[in-house]
């Protein structure tokens, strides 16, 4: 387990909080109307990129927690639906893409509220 905090850490470290949450931001923003599909695809790789760096991170630190909590279930079982909607992809349509890059934003807000990035950022 400590080589696990130790990696953990040292990913910490090269994360840019800062383009995360501009990422975010991008993903949340209410549109008036639907972006192109070539902007969705691009905001899409960016966040499974930034998801992929966070997931051991926030992984760690729910495995730390109390099992057996309501808290602990409701973090564990959001991280484990995590793969499941990355293989989803962005689908066919304008639409489909736009809810699930919203989607994916809500996520990549979740792992970065409890990767414990977001407290550290904040001092």
């Amino acid at each position: 387990m400590g080589e696990a905090v130790k990696r953990a850490a040292e990913q910490q470290e090269e994360l840019d909080v800062d383009a995360i949450e501009a990422t975010v931001s991008r993903a949340l923003v209410k549109r008036t109307a639907l972006p192109p599909y070539d902007e969705l695809r691009e905001l899409h790789a960016s966040l499974v990129e930034h998801i992929n760096a966070l997931m051991p991170l926030a992984e760690e630190l729910v495995n730390r927690m109390n099992r057996g909590t309501v808290t602990w279930y409701q973090k564990r079982s959001r991280l484990n639906m995590i793969p499941h909607e990355l293989r989803q992809g962005l689908g066919s349509g304008l639409q489909s893409a736009d809810w699930h890059v919203r989607s994916l934003g809500y996520t990549l807000q979740f792992l970065l509220d409890n990767a414990g990035l977001a407290q550290e950022h904040d001092r």
